[in-house]
């Protein structure tokens, strides 16, 4: 079956949970795996900068630089996990549509393959895109850890374990349309960047888990 572009459904940080979540449900491409992993990634910020709010004030004078750097920084996790939601749908539209040009002529069929394919690349450096702000994020909270209000020490290993869970949702987005793609070169190249990315994502949030546990129960 022909899937329109005007067919295609969209979501946005403005609207209610329910409505999202009804969205997502349908049997309709978009919103997908993508939109969820940007807001997988969105919620770890948001649990990050709730353990940022929580450690400030009186008997925290001493990390407020620590504070001040994490919230800048989920702030902007947040607004990047918004704008690549959006990407990652307008990618799947663009291919939809790319997909219904003309392929009559040698120059049709020419731009039409050309066309495909640099829808092809944007569905795949989107994702790699978030999970790279899922690294930066796990990094951004790793100094909160030892210093914050340890009424919220499990929020923050949530954040890190919500991190991770989008970055993985990411590579099989990415792996997916690998699968499509002709250039072998390409292929490999950003077959081993995701996988630095993902090993790099598993290692510091095992690591970030661990100092999480061990606070949790020294400070018991």
């Amino acid at each position: 079956m022909k899937v329109e572009q005007a067919e295609l459904n969209t979501v946005s940080w403005d609207e209610p949970l329910r409505r999202i979540m009804e969205q997502l449900a349908r049997s309709e491409p978009t919103p997908g795996g993508g939109s969820v992993a940007s807001i997988v990634a969105a919620l770890g910020a948001a649990m990050t900068s709730m353990t940022a709010n929580f450690s400030q004030g009186e008997g925290y004078e001493q990390i407020q630089q620590h504070v001040a750097q994490a919230l800048q920084d989920m702030e902007y996790i947040s607004t990047a996990c918004e704008w690549l939601m959006a990407e990652d749908i307008e990618a799947f539209g663009q291919y939809i549509e790319a997909l219904s040009l003309p392929k009559l002529t040698p120059e049709q069929q020419e731009e039409r393959r050309l066309t495909i394919y640099e829808t092809r690349i944007q569905s795949i450096d989107t994702p790699l895109r978030l999970m790279e702000c899922c690294l930066y994020g796990m990094y951004s909270a790793a100094p909160l850890i030892e210093v914050c209000n340890r009424t919220v020490l499990s929020d923050i290993g949530i954040g890190i374990i919500l991190f991770e869970a989008a970055a993985h949702s990411s590579l099989l987005t990415v792996n997916i349309n690998l699968v499509t793609l002709k250039d072998d070169d390409l292929k490999q190249a950003y077959a081993g960047h995701s996988r630095v990315l993902m090993n790099k994502i598993t290692d510091r949030k095992m690591e970030l888990l661990d100092q999480v546990q061990r606070r949790i129960h020294e400070d018991a």
